[in-house]
C-alpha cells in the first residue's frame, strides 16, 4: 500500500493514487494530507459528507456538484448489472427484487444524509432537500450536455485561449458525453409507469422520487446564473408561456 500521495497518468489523465469511492479510502486520503496537498482539481466521491469533512479545510473550500439519475431508471440499471455479475440469482425477477430482494433504498437520500441504516422520515427527506438547495449544483444524467456546460461555468473551468487546443478540448468532452462514464454494458427495458415493477420500485424509492423532482425545481432555478444560452431562452418562452394562461 502507497503512503505518499503521488499523481499517476492513465489513459492522458491524471489522477491522484488514492480511493475516495469509499470511507476507507477517504480516510486513508486524509491521512495522506490530500487536504493540504492541493494536487487534485475535482473529487468525485458518493460520501459528500465524508469529502467534506476529511478532504477539504475552511482554507480550501470545496464547490458540489451532483449528476442524478430517475431513482427507478437507475434502480433497474442496477439490478440488470448486478444480475450480469451474478450478484443477484437467475430466479429473482424485477418485481421480487423491487419486494427488497437486494434493491437499494432511497440511495440518495441516504447518502446525502448519512443515514445509511434504519428507517428514514420525513425529516431526513427536508435535510436532503435542504443539502442540495445549499450546498450544489444540479445536473442529470438525462441532461448531460448542460449539465456539463453548468458545471463548467460553476467551477471556473474554461476552454484554453488557444483556439486549437480549445477544439481539441470540446472534442474531448463532447466524446466523454458521448460514451459516458461507469456505463452498464447490459440491455434492458424500463418497466412501464403503472407496472407492478414501477410501483414497488417507485415505493421502495419514494423519497428519492421527491429528492428527485425537487431537484428538477433546482435545475430550473440555477438556469438563470449558470444555466446555456439554449436553456436560459428555453426558460423564457416558459416563463411567458406561464403568464399567458
Amino acid at each position: 500500500t502507497e503512503t505518499h500521495l503521488n499523481v499517476v497518468e492513465i489513459d492522458s489523465a491524471k489522477y491522484v493514487n488514492v480511493d475516495t469511492t469509499t470511507k476507507e479510502g477517504i480516510e486513508r486520503a486524509a491521512m495522506m494530507g490530500f487536504a493540504s496537498a492541493q494536487m487534485a482539481e475535482m473529487v468525485t466521491s458518493s460520501y459528500f459528507l465524508n469529502v467534506a469533512r476529511y478532504l477539504f479545510t475552511e482554507e480550501r473550500l470545496g464547490r458540489a456538484f451532483i449528476l442524478m439519475r430517475h431513482p427507478v431508471h437507475r434502480a433497474v440499471s442496477m439490478y440488470h448489472y448486478q444480475k450480469s455479475k451474478g450478484e443477484i440469482e437467475d430466479s429473482i425477477d424485477l418485481e421480487e427484487f423491487a419486494r427488497g430482494s437486494g434493491i437499494e433504498n432511497n440511495w440518495m437520500t441516504r447518502f446525502l444524509t448519512n443515514a445509511m441504516e434504519g428507517e428514514l422520515k420525513k425529516s431526513h427527506l427536508d435535510q436532503a432537500k435542504k443539502i442540495l438547495s445549499k450546498k450544489f449544483l444540479v445536473g442529470f444524467l438525462d441532461d448531460v450536455e448542460e449539465s456539463t456546460t453548468r458545471m463548467m461555468k460553476y467551477v471556473g473551468w474554461k476552454y484554453d485561449e488557444d483556439e486549437t487546443k480549445a477544439l481539441m478540448q470540446q472534442d474531448c468532452v463532447a466524446k466523454k458525453i458521448m460514451e459516458g462514464s461507469n456505463r452498464n454494458p447490459v440491455e434492458y427495458e424500463l418497466p412501464k409507469k403503472g407496472s407492478q415493477a414501477y410501483a414497488l420500485i417507485s415505493w421502495q424509492t419514494q423519497y428519492d422520487m421527491k429528492l428527485y423532482e425537487f431537484a428538477r425545481q433546482l435545475f430550473e432555478i440555477q438556469t438563470k446564473q449558470f444555466g446555456s444560452k439554449e436553456a436560459k431562452s428555453a426558460l423564457k418562452k416558459k416563463s411567458k408561456a406561464a403568464v399567458k394562461k
